[in-house]
């Protein structure tokens, strides 16, 4: 935790602001591991107020061991103002992804500059003990990926298959899914984003599974396309293209490599089996408390994958009425190494 303070204090030094006022779950969590539905911090350079109501106070004060954390019965939004008031606060950083226009509206009256910082940087960097949280997520989905491989899908609707894929996930440890399955067989794997249907899994077709979970509220991300029996030539070989263009990604997925670079030498390996036009979204996302974070792996991201940062890297072709494939890693960038976290998840090899 002592990371995550001096960084908050790093980032008040730096933007010459006396605050930062985090009103999300997803922050609130990462700053004072403790999880709640609802609540506010106010993190100045000397002391972080968590402010939570009664349902989650009492647990708080029992539970969070940091000195630098002061645990508020929350009661009403003026003791926000406050608390602004008692620590001087003139100029304040906020999230520039949470913060809204009624919010904007209450702490104005006092506060002399409001700073509008991308809170998503904040959580680029990983500690040790979130890297284990993620890496058990991680290792929970690739085992239950290899699991439903191996079962005998023909005639199992998509839906089946993720509700199959959930359950496996359930009895390996997780907490619940990170996201809804993606379960996209036969032609319906031609949309990356495609909800499991009541269509039954054919053979000589390929399937498409993207699932996650979460684990100590931390998630994982990852895809597996494989076939049943043979499917058509045209997509054999555009699976021998993302195969590629994975392993390529995974090979560049390097400490202060630019996200940009990364996706650009995936989009050519795809270009260049002459699939182009069919890979249509990022090569790659971060992965943390939210399912989508930084650092990004794609066209606009001039970003550098820093120490500590997780990129999945999931080059995908989707070919109208034909079919579609994806593959999908997570990989943990180093200083001195880039490691697969989803070492342990099966690939098929053409």
């Amino acid at each position: 935790m002592a990371f995550k303070t001096d960084l908050i204090i790093h980032t008040l030094n730096i933007n010459n602001a006396d605050a930062y006022l985090l009103t999300s779950d997803t922050n609130r969590f990462w700053l004072a591991e403790f999880a709640s539905s609802a609540g506010y911090v106010i993190a100045t350079k000397k002391e972080i107020y968590l402010f939570l109501d009664k349902r989650y106070y009492q647990k708080a004060i029992d539970t969070i061991d940091n000195p630098l954390i002061k645990v508020v019965c929350f009661v009403n939004k003026n003791q926000l103002l406050d608390c602004l008031k008692d620590n001087n606060v003139k100029t304040l950083m906020v999230e520039r992804e949470y913060f809204y226009y009624q919010d904007y509206l209450f702490v104005k009256p006092l506060i002399e500059k409001i700073i509008s910082f991308p809170s998503d940087v904040l959580r680029i960097q990983k500690t040790d003990a979130e890297l284990e949280y993620l890496q058990k997520a991680t290792t929970i989905t690739c085992e239950a990926l290899n699991w439903i491989q191996n079962q005998d899908l023909i005639g199992i609707s998509e839906i089946e298959v993720a509700n199959m894929v959930t359950k496996k996930m359930l009895d390996l440890g997780a907490t619940k899914n990170s996201f809804d399955p993606i379960v996209a067989s036969g032609i319906n794997g031609a949309y990356p984003h495609h909800k499991p249907t009541s269509k039954l899994i054919e053979n000589d077709e390929f399937v498409t599974v993207d699932c996650g979970c979460i684990y100590n509220n931390y998630c994982s991300d990852v895809t597996r396309t494989f076939p049943i029996g043979t499917p058509a030539q045209i997509l054999i070989d555009a699976y021998r293209a993302v195969y590629e263009a994975n392993y390529l990604g995974i090979e560049n997925a390097t400490y202060k490599k630019i996200g940009k670079d990364v996706d650009k030498l995936c989009r050519d390996v795809v270009t260049s089996y002459g699939f182009g036009q069919y890979f249509v979204h990022g090569t790659g996302h971060g992965v943390g408390i939210n399912i989508h974070e930084l650092p990004n792996v794609a066209p606009s991201y001039e970003g550098k994958l820093e120490h500590n940062s997780i990129v999945t890297i999931e080059p995908g072709i989707y070919i109208p009425q034909v079919g579609g494939i994806r593959i999908e890693d997570m990989v943990l960038v180093k200083k001195d190494e880039s490691i697969l976290m989803t070492q342990s998840g099966k690939k098929w090899i053409f």
